[in-house]
């Protein structure tokens, strides 16, 4: 097995909503104490705080950096304070640099947190900050170029070459749905889980993506405390083990991308991962995909193996990832199901990686799990970080 030395011991989170009333500290001192809490520990057993950058937040962002955290919450006992942006990718390098902290001995129980409130933007400043975060600013930028529109193009040519219908995609978004229904964190719980026919008679936005094939933006805010895998273990309560790790760099922008560098990567960092862990493909109890919009999921389960390509839309409408399938998928519903909180989906999806391998995942729980496949990526679509975890 891995020699990887961390463990996810606490989790606390804010559900995903519209709260223009409350603060971003607000919000950050209720998932922290939550994750405190659920950890079992004291505030001051803290000594490392390693936050996820907040996405077009300045004020806040410089708040964070400049060390507000640990004041604020009343960690005596930390010893260092940073932050970490990748775009989505923020959390796994989080998770990297508290290991490292962990390792070199400067802090035994490291506290990650992350909060995004959308709602107090001005309108605006977040379609300005959205058109050029992660666009190419001479080739993509002038052209009114999208996330949106560049997700689009991206799902457009995977239907051509792979034959998948409006119907298929469509129901990706179906699965993601009926997790989310059943998440009390997502903005989406206990709503009604549409049809393939009413993802496919909701607004075109970009074609071929419909208005229910796009993300929400929400605010929200997650918190986890980790440690190391001895500490974990002698404290005898259930935790979320790093079994194994890689990863692939693609591209910044993606006009500069080749596709087949991208599926490639898919493929081989999350082959990687699997055997760093020790296990194959076939040992994988859910796989808990960050993909931020419907088509890359599809991709990605062709290009692992675990369907015949051209076969992954089938999978999706056939309800082999819904809850209850043989497949379980991306728990939370990803961005789509979830609600978008910048880089906090990938968060929220480790939350959830934690909670089903600690046996809290409520309605969502999946019994026995013992291995989760869990990845991050950052940007437009930057990189790909694969990762193990395990009950053990």
């Amino acid at each position: 097995m891995s020699k990887k030395n961390l463990a996810i011991i606490g989790v606390g989170e804010v559900p995903t909503g519209t709260y223009p009333d409350r603060s971003p500290w607000d919000i950050i001192y209720e998932s922290c104490i939550a994750a405190v809490r659920d950890a079992g520990i004291h505030k001051n057993d803290v000594e490392g705080v390693i936050a996820v950058a907040p996405q077009a937040q300045n004020q806040l962002a410089g708040e964070i950096s400049f060390g507000k955290i640990p004041e604020e919450l009343g960690l005596n006992g930390c010893r260092d304070v940073c932050t970490c942006n990748a775009g989505g990718a923020s959390t796994s390098n989080c998770l990297r640099l508290a290991e490292q902290y962990i390792e070199s001995g400067l802090a035994k129980i490291v506290l990650i947190p992350h909060v995004t409130v959308h709602s107090t933007i001005p309108v605006p400043d977040l379609i300005n900050f959205f058109a050029k975060a992660g666009i190419d600013l001479q080739w993509e930028y002038p052209f009114g170029n999208t996330y949106n529109s560049i997700i689009a193009m991206m799902t457009r040519r995977y239907m051509h070459d792979s034959g998948t219908t409006d119907e298929e995609m469509a129901s990706i978004v179906v699965s993601l749905r009926k997790w989310a229904a059943l998440d009390p964190n997502s903005i989406f719980y206990k709503k009604k889980v549409p049809s393939v026919e009413e993802v496919l008679s909701s607004g075109m936005v970009s074609s071929p993506l419909h208005k229910r094939e796009c993300n929400v933006l929400g605010d929200g805010g997650g918190a986890m405390i980790v440690t190391s895998a001895e500490i974990a273990k002698k404290m005898g309560k259930p935790a979320a083990y790093k079994r194994g790790e890689s990863a692939r760099y693609f591209s910044a922008f993606t006009t500069t991308r080749n596709n087949d560098e991208f599926v490639n990567g898919f493929r081989d960092s999350t082959r990687e991962a699997l055997d760093d862990a020790g296990i194959t493909k076939d040992d994988i109890d859910i796989w808990n995909t960050y993909l931020a919009y419907p088509v890359c999921h599809p991709i990605f389960m062709e290009a692992v193996g675990l369907c015949e390509p051209g076969q992954a839309g089938k999978m999706f409408m056939n309800g082999d990832t819904w809850p209850g399938g043989k497949m379980p998928w991306s728990t939370i519903g990803d961005a789509v199901g979830r609600g978008h909180t910048g880089s906090g989906v990938s968060m929220a999806t480790y939350i959830e990686t934690a909670r089903q391998l600690m046996g809290k995942a409520g309605e969502k729980q999946v019994p026995d799990v013992k291995y989760v496949f869990q990845n991050t990526s950052g940007g437009s679509g930057m990189n790909f970080i694969a990762t193990v975890w395990g009950r053990e």
